[in-house]
């Protein structure tokens, strides 16, 4: 399925990223690496929800904008244990402040409406 909408491209090259970074988490951190796993794909179904759903797309993208705070959280956790390092920290942050940035701006439009 090709999506025009930005924000789910860019929630998607999100999640390819952290794909390639959460494989190689050790056993022992399994809670961590689930947490991580499930709030990356609720990520996208919360920005698909908030794009066709247009009743509680304001509740969506608060929801949003929470999973994407909580994913961060966990790479912080990630940083802290040293299972990543500093450099994939602030690029995995990066990304999510970019998405942050957008449903701001996405928010802001709607209520300008």
């Amino acid at each position: 399925m090709k999506d025009k909408f930005y924000i789910i491209i860019e929630v998607k090259k999100t999640i390819n990223y952290i794909n390639k970074i959460i494989v190689n988490y050790p056993k022992v951190e399994y809670v961590l690496k689930n947490n991580i796993e499930l709030n990356r794909y609720k990520l996208l179904e919360y920005c698909y929800k908030a794009n066709i759903l247009k009743d509680n797309r304001l509740n969506y993208q608060k929801e949003i904008i929470i999973i994407i705070r909580m994913i961060d959280y966990y790479f912080y956790l990630s940083y802290l244990n040293k299972l990543i390092n500093k450099n994939k920290y602030e690029s995995i942050s990066n990304y999510l402040l970019n998405i942050t940035k957008y449903v701001y701006g996405w928010i802001r439009s709607e209520k300008s409406k």
